[in-house]
């Protein structure tokens, strides 16, 4: 059972989506809130496998929550779901360890896999985003390696460590190592961000 927190304003919209998102079995909406600084009160006292996050809210919107997150050492994954697709933004938001986005017209069916794919962790990443970040102007190259090349293109593809290691037929610890190596040669925190500098780098 996937345990979410739904953190959207309009009421509504939170319990129409919280009573949909219940229909299906493998997932479960145990808690809600009505903008940022309640959605980190409830962050606070109990845990939850997904955060589906608004983006747009009164008192602390989810750039805030966001940060806060970030600042706390919370590493709970986090959907945004958002009516516009503000790219400026949404890279912000990826940045700061969103692990994607949807629009909240989605199908009930598209966003039940959204929230799967995240959970796998892998990326959830719509195509206006992805050709935004491709049109972005290029910077020098990174010196990375075929090989850590090769494992960047696995880590855009969500794979694991572990995953990594038997398609490339090395140990896991030597992947780990190249991931390591990307990571400080990108300038990011996480491989999340390895996979965003990589896109819009043209990397992979």
């Amino acid at each position: 059972m996937i345990n979410c927190l739904l953190v959207e304003d309009q009421t509504l919209l939170r319990l129409g989506l919280a009573n949909l998102l219940n229909l299906e079995q493998s997932i479960n909406v145990s808690s809600q809130a009505s903008d940022g600084i309640d959605a980190l009160q409830k962050l606070s006292e109990a845990d939850f496998d997904i955060v589906l996050l608004d983006m747009r809210m009164p008192n602390l919107d989810g750039l805030g929550v966001l940060e806060a997150m970030q600042q706390r050492g919370d590493k709970t994954p986090v959907l945004i779901i958002t009516t516009f697709e503000d790219c400026d933004v949404l890279v912000k938001a990826i940045n700061l360890g969103a692990k994607g986005y949807v629009l909240k017209n989605i199908e009930l069916e598209e966003f039940i896999s959204a929230i799967n794919t995240v959970i796998s962790g892998q990326l959830v990443l719509q195509d206006a985003l992805t050709h935004y970040l491709l049109n972005q102007q290029s910077t020098p190259s990174y010196h990375l390696t075929a090989k850590e090349l090769s494992v960047l293109r696995c880590m855009s593809l969500g794979m694991a460590n572990k995953a990594i290691a038997l398609y490339l037929d090395n140990s896991e610890g030597t992947i780990r190592n190249h991931v390591s190596q990307i990571i400080a040669k990108l300038a990011v925190h996480d491989r999340t961000q390895a996979v965003i500098k990589a896109i819009q780098n043209q990397l992979v």
